[in-house]
């Protein structure tokens, strides 16, 4: 049986975001396991500062989603991202594995499933919808069978609707020298997450996509890390340049064939 919570949105409302350093809701902050033992719960990845200048990943994926649209956030989290699109004028619905983590995304989306993706009937609550963009942010790498998830989202958007999706680098430079060290030790987030099933290079991640029936029609090598917080032009450039070695993450706009 899947597991299927609807999760109730908040009258709240999100203003505009416009600044380039936004605080986030500071009690998903605080909730946010930083001890020693790794976690599951998805407020993890909920930053207390999101950075939108315009090198960040984040704001990349929010103006390729685009103003006005019905989007279908796919592991919305607390909702941080949401929380931006929402400021955008766009219609956002929510699906979540983790209901606390829900409950936070509620003040930014319309309503929050509660479904777990690796259950082939995930889909099914959304038979009858249609959406202008489907969000995979950082999801697909958590997943036992990401094709398939990929193929059902496509069944779901609506003419000229559009898959964005973000996917972790395996062979990030920082990744190449731990491996070269020996080290290959996993982490709460990141590129070495615990939860991470499946690994992507750059030509792997395009392999995945054209699997599921889709068409890339832009990319992007996003930065990330800990030496990018400086020189990022720099490290645009060199993204650009090689993104096999430099992109921290690999951002995709796709359609269907």
């Amino acid at each position: 049986m899947i597991k299927h919570e609807i999760v109730e949105a908040s009258p709240t409302s999100a203003n505009n975001v416009t600044s380039s350093e936004v605080p986030l809701n500071r009690q998903v902050a605080s909730m946010k396991p930083y001890s020693g033992e790794y976690s599951t719960e998805s407020a993890r990845y909920a930053p207390e500062h999101a950075r939108l200048d315009k090198y960040s990943r984040n704001r990349i994926l929010i103006e390729w989603v685009g103003t006005g649209k019905r989007v279908l956030e796919v592991g919305c989290s607390t909702g941080y991202m949401s929380q931006f699109m929402k400021g955008r004028n766009c219609a956002v619905t929510g699906v979540e594995v983790d209901a606390d983590a829900a409950r936070y995304a509620t003040d930014y989306c319309e309503e929050v499933h509660v479904l777990d993706l690796n259950s082939p009937e995930w889909i099914t609550r959304f038979s009858e919808d249609r959406f202008e963009v489907v969000l995979l942010g950082d999801v697909l790498e958590h997943l036992v069978n990401p094709a398939r998830v990929l193929s059902q989202t496509r069944e779901i958007l609506g003419p000229n609707g559009s898959l964005v999706i973000s996917l972790p680098n395996i062979v990030h430079w920082e990744t190449r020298v731990k491996v070269l060290l020996g080290r290959f030790n996993y982490q709460s987030c990141g590129t070495l997450d615990h939860t991470h099933l499946r690994f992507f290079t750059l030509k792997t991640a395009q392999e995945l996509i054209e699997s599921a029936g889709c068409r890339i029609v832009r990319f992007h090598p996003a930065i990330g890390g800990r030496m990018t917080g400086h020189l990022r032009p720099m490290w645009q450039m060199l993204a650009k340049m090689l993104p096999g070695l430099f992109a921290f993450q690999f951002l995709f706009e796709v359609k269907g064939q």
